[in-house]
């Protein structure tokens, strides 16, 4: 059921791109921002709807993923099949790495892309403070400037994923520079956050994330941006320090 819910999370984002691709080839390349904006509001939807879905898992599912766990604990699986990280039982099952988490006496069950032993060589530096945590809202701010790919949008249904129903807050999508598509959106940072909650994903070569009082600024290409943001998830988490 997992999986299904995953090939319709790719079948919505695919569409929404190839739909906004086809008439981004005959503007300006700037309107890329848009396929992101558009593709994180439609995921919103897909989201909630597939977390919902799995909320209300099979008994025969639920049951898979806790079984893993067991044989995680008692040693029963391969390294490639599950692992213990700082207390925490991860186990893989449809492409995923699967743990639980406990966030305001709720236990979370997380799916994401990369487990922690494929993002512990990512650095993170810097501190949050404790406003980050505040209020109901974050923003999630995207490069204007970036033109569509997977890898990028990936990492944009992580932190969605896990923001909306993970840590129970909403999300508003924002530009983080100023730029003719981003008119009738907020313009936000690391830069000029002052005080409100803001997730900052930007391509760079060297992949990081750098803590910034109430900003986490995530960085990466490709692959190596996915686990930029699985990282950032983990620390945020408290799976790792």
């Amino acid at each position: 059921m997992q999986k299904e819910l995953e090939q319709q999370q790719d079948q919505e984002i695919s569409l929404l791109a190839e739909n906004d691709l086809q008439a981004s080839a005959q503007q300006n390349d700037s309107k890329s921002v848009l396929i992101l904006i558009g593709v994180l509001i439609a995921i919103f939807v897909v989201v909630i709807t597939g977390f919902k879905a799995y909320n209300h898992f099979t008994a025969a599912g639920v049951v898979l993923i806790d079984d893993l766990h067991q044989q995680n604990l008692d040693g029963k699986l391969d390294s490639d099949e599950g692992y213990v990280y700082n207390g925490y039982s991860f186990v893989k099952a449809d492409g995923l790495w699967w743990t639980e988490v406990e966030v305001k006496d709720r236990i979370i069950k997380i799916p994401l892309h990369y487990g922690p032993r494929e993002v512990e060589h990512i650095q993170v530096t810097g501190k949050l403070t404790p406003d980050f945590n505040q209020g109901e809202k974050v923003y999630v701010a995207i490069d204007p400037e970036v033109n569509y790919n997977k890898y990028y949008t990936l990492g944009l249904m992580e932190l969605n994923t896990n923001i909306l129903q993970g840590v129970n807050r909403n999300i508003e999508a924002a530009c983080s520079t100023e730029n003719v598509v981003c008119e009738n959106r907020t313009v936000i940072n690391c830069e000029n956050a002052e005080g409100q909650p803001v997730v900052q994903l930007s391509v760079s070569d060297a992949p990081s994330v750098t803590l910034k009082g109430t900003c986490i600024d995530i960085r990466g290409n490709g692959e190596e941006l996915v686990k930029s943001v699985d990282l950032a998830l983990y620390v945020w988490y408290k799976v790792l320090g």
